[in-house]
C-alpha cells in the first residue's frame, strides 16, 4: 500500500532514479526487488516525470503520476489563485490531487497564517499530496496542514471555511468538459459552494454553468494559452476585488492575463453584445486575447475599444482611430500594411517580392495550420511580419501587418 510514510522512506530511491536518467531494465528489476513492484513503478514513473512537474509546478522534487500532472494547475495560475484566496482564515483544497495548488497557497505571503486541508479520495494522491506539501509547501508548523483521504461529498465544512475545488474532468485520457459529467457532481459541488463562506471552483475553459447572480466566471492565460476557467463566489470575490483593485461584479464575466513578473491584465464585461460589421479592415487587425475570446468576451472588447467584427462575429476586430498601447497587454493589435485575397501561389510570390516572412501567422475561420503556414513561408524572405488569415463571407482574405508602435 501507498501511504505518505512509504513515499518518504523512497526518496532516496527516487534521487537515485532521477540522477541516473534513463533506466535500464537491470536497474528496474534491482528496484523491484528492494521496493515491491507497486512502489518500484511509482518511482519510476515520477523520476520519468521530473522535468515536466519542475516546468509546470516550479523548482522542488514532487511526487507524480502522468495523469496527475496533467490535470495540476501550472505555478502561475495557482500562486494567482492562492491572492484571491488572500485573508483566508481556513482553506479547504478539495481534489488536491497532487497538491500543486495547496502548495502554491502554503507559499503565498497572503496565507502564511492559514490552516490548510487538503482532501482526495485516492490514497496514492493523498499520500503524494501529503508528501509533495512537506517537500515544496513552506509548512511552518505540523498543525498548519493536514491532508485527508476521503470523498469530499461526504465532507461537512465549516461555515467559516473558504474552499478550492479542483473536480475530476478526465476519464481515461478524454477530458470532459460538461460539469455534469465531473466528479463530483455538480450537485455535490453546488452543496459546498453552499456551506461555505467563499470558493474557487476550476472548470475547463469550454465548460458551460449557468451564470449565476453571486459567482463571478474568470477565464485565466497563461503563455499564450487559456489555462482555466474559474467560478470565484462569496467572500473570495469581494476580497478578489479588495486585494487586486478590480471590479468584479456578480454575475460577471472577465478575462485574466497573466504574464511573467508584469502586474495580471484583466478585462470584463458582458457577453454578447451588438457589434457593427466590417467587410473590409481599416487601419488595424486586432486579436483579443483567447481569454478574452474563451469568456465570451470579444464583442464586448470591441464595444470597449471602439472596433468592428472583420467579417463576423468569430473573426478578427479591426478599426481606426484607435490606442494600440492601450491594450497591448490583452490583445495583438498591428497596423494593416497589405490586405487581399489568400490564394497560396499568389502568396508565396508576394512575400518574395517584398523579401517577408511570417513570424507569427494568425489564423480565424479557415483550414489552414499556422504553425504549417510559418514553416512553409520561411524562406520567401528575411523580413519579418504577421500573417492574418481569415474569411469575408465564402472568401478567404489574408492580410500583412506590423508592429503598431
Amino acid at each position: 500500500m501507498i501511504t505518505a510514510q512509504s513515499l518518504s522512506d523512497c526518496e532516496p530511491a527516487l534521487r537515485a532514479a532521477m540522477q541516473a536518467g534513463a533506466v535500464d531494465a537491470k536497474t528496474t528489476g534491482r528496484m523491484r526487488s528492494q521496493l515491491g513492484t507497486e512502489m518500484a513503478a511509482v518511482v519510476l514513473e515520477t523520476a520519468r516525470l521530473q522535468a515536466k512537474a519542475i516546468a509546470k509546478l516550479g523548482s522542488g522534487t514532487w511526487w507524480v503520476t502522468e495523469r496527475a500532472l496533467q490535470q495540476a494547475t501550472t505555478r502561475p495560475v495557482a500562486e494567482f489563485k492562492a491572492r484571491l484566496l488572500s485573508g483566508a482564515s481556513e482553506v479547504f483544497d478539495l481534489c488536491c490531487g497532487i497538491a500543486g495548488d495547496a502548495c502554491a497557497f502554503l507559499r503565498a505571503p497572503g496565507l502564511a497564517d492559514t490552516s490548510m486541508t487538503a482532501v482526495d479520495r485516492d490514497p496514492v494522491m493523498a499520500a503524494m499530496a501529503a508528501e509533495n506539501l512537506r517537500l515544496n509547501g513552506n509548512v511552518s508548523a505540523a498543525s498548519q496542514v493536514r491532508v485527508r483521504c476521503d470523498d469530499v461529498g461526504r465532507l461537512s465544512i465549516p461555515s467559516s471555511a473558504t474552499i478550492h475545488l479542483d473536480p475530476d474532468r478526465r476519464q481515461g485520457s478524454a477530458r470532459k468538459t460538461r460539469p455534469d459529467d465531473y466528479s463530483p457532481d455538480w450537485d455535490v459541488v453546488e452543496r459546498l459552494l453552499e456551506a461555505c463562506r467563499g470558493g474557487i471552483v476550476k472548470l475547463a475553459p469550454a465548460a458551460t454553468v449557468q451564470d449565476h447572480p453571486l459567482r463571478h466566471r474568470l477565464w485565466i492565460s497563461s503563455a499564450k494559452s487559456v489555462r482555466e476557467q474559474t467560478l470565484l463566489t462569496g467572500d473570495v470575490v469581494s476580497a478578489a476585488e479588495r486585494d487586486l483593485g478590480w471590479e468584479l461584479p456578480p454575475g460577471g464575466r472577465s478575462a485574466v492575463l497573466l504574464s511573467g513578473t508584469a502586474p495580471p491584465a484583466v478585462f470584463g464585461g458582458q457577453p454578447d453584445l451588438d457589434v457593427d460589421v466590417a467587410d473590409q479592415p481599416g487601419r488595424y487587425l486586432v486579436d483579443p486575447d483567447a481569454a478574452i475570446r474563451a469568456a465570451g468576451l470579444t464583442q464586448a472588447f470591441a464595444v470597449s475599444h471602439g472596433l468592428r467584427t472583420l467579417g463576423g462575429p468569430s473573426g478578427f476586430l479591426t478599426g481606426d482611430a484607435i490606442d494600440p498601447a492601450a491594450m497591448r497587454t490583452l490583445a495583438v493589435c498591428e497596423a494593416v500594411d497589405w490586405f487581399g485575397a489568400c490564394d497560396d501561389r499568389k502568396l508565396r510570390k508576394l512575400l518574395r517580392a517584398r523579401n517577408e516572412y511570417p513570424e507569427r501567422v494568425k489564423a480565424r475561420g479557415v483550414a489552414e495550420n499556422p504553425n504549417e503556414l510559418e514553416r512553409r513561408y520561411r524562406s520567401c524572405g528575411d523580413r519579418p511580419m504577421t500573417l492574418w488569415l481569415g474569411r469575408l463571407g465564402r472568401r478567404q482574405y489574408a492580410a500583412i501587418t506590423r508592429d503598431a508602435s
